[in-house]
């Protein structure tokens, strides 16, 4: 038996006691005072949040450990012994085979510059839109409002999206990677929603004082805005990282200096082969070394815009 193996039973048998001690304390079969019994039940609701956790935790994390003993493990032993909490023979080789590839550091460099540039257009337009939407006096609000969630209920597919970007000239030029990523409408819907909420007292007050409709929305719209912003610019950038098929779609096989690192990656695996001039490499291996590689951006931004994601999505989603 392995020692994760036992850890789990050590883990089962800890949460059967609780349980038998929680129920004991609830019936009270030994006549405990109430004060005493109510101290108890305060410990236990505590240690029980702390448990609560602790899974919630594990379940979320055990995966990515996972991949990252894979990804650190000899190919050999991996071959052997599979995926496992532990790391297997530990090496780097996953990690050295991927950047032996000169174009997988293009890709990041690629990857990066595109998220970005598409990240912060993406929040500036889709909340420029949201605010139009979110006027009520405008004419033909409903209509536009209608037209919107229409186009989220009846998606013409790529094939129409393709056939424009050709016929603008933007096929296999860099901005095809961006300008089509731009406009997000359940985000936009999302700040719509959000901006619902402001108290319409605030824009009265700045038009009071002379301010535009231009002014309005940078002075008073945008910084109330901050938490859906974050959070829709949070989804836009995890969107636009992990997307491969727009340099399927719009980028020619040929034109390798616009291949992000997720098109890189995927044509990197399709063309694995197990033997290799160093030895036996194993493609789980290497496919974990770059799962790693490609969520560490994320890992890395994500604790900043966390504290958004509560507050811009509940408030985001209880107007309409």
């Amino acid at each position: 038996m392995t020692g994760f193996g036992i850890f789990l039973i050590v883990f089962a048998a800890i949460l059967v006691l609780f349980a038998i001690s929680y129920i004991l304390v609830m019936i009270n079969p030994f006549k405990m005072p109430i004060v005493l019994k109510t101290k108890i039940e305060r410990v236990f609701a505590l240690i029980t949040r702390i448990l609560i956790i602790s899974l919630l935790s594990l379940f979320f994390i055990l995966p990515l450990w996972i991949v990252l003993c894979a990804s650190l493990s000899d190919s050999v032993s991996f071959i052997k012994t599979g995926y496992s909490v532990f790391i297997q023979s530990f090496s780097l080789e996953g990690y050295v085979y991927i950047f032996k590839d000169p174009q997988i550091l293009k890709g990041l460099g690629l990857s990066t510059l595109v998220t970005i540039l598409v990240t912060v257009a993406s929040m500036f337009v889709n909340t420029l839109a949201a605010y139009a939407l979110s006027e009520k006096d405008m004419p033909g609000h409903k209509f536009f409002n209608g037209l919107f969630v229409f186009t989220m209920l009846f998606s013409t597919g790529m094939v129409p999206i393709v056939l424009v970007i050709r016929t603008i000239g933007l096929y296999n030029q860099f901005w095809a990677l961006v300008i089509p990523g731009v406009i997000n409408v359940y985000n936009i819907l999302l700040i719509r929603n959000y901006i619902y909420s402001i108290p319409k007292s605030l824009k009265e007050a700045a038009i009071i004082d002379g301010a535009g409709q231009i002014r309005v929305f940078f002075k008073v719209i945008l910084p109330v805005s901050l938490p859906i912003i974050a959070t829709t610019g949070m989804m836009a950038f995890v969107l636009k990282w992990n997307s491969y098929l727009d340099v399927l779609y719009y980028i020619s096989p040929d034109n390798k200096d616009l291949w992000t690192v997720q098109y890189v990656i995927m044509n990197m695996l399709m063309d694995f082969k197990t033997n290799t001039e160093d030895g036996v490499m194993s493609k789980y291996v290497v496919q974990s070394a770059t799962i790693i590689i490609t969520i560490i951006p994320l890992m890395c931004i994500f604790p900043f815009v966390q504290k958004y994601f509560q507050k811009g999505l509940t408030l985001g989603s209880v107007k309409g």
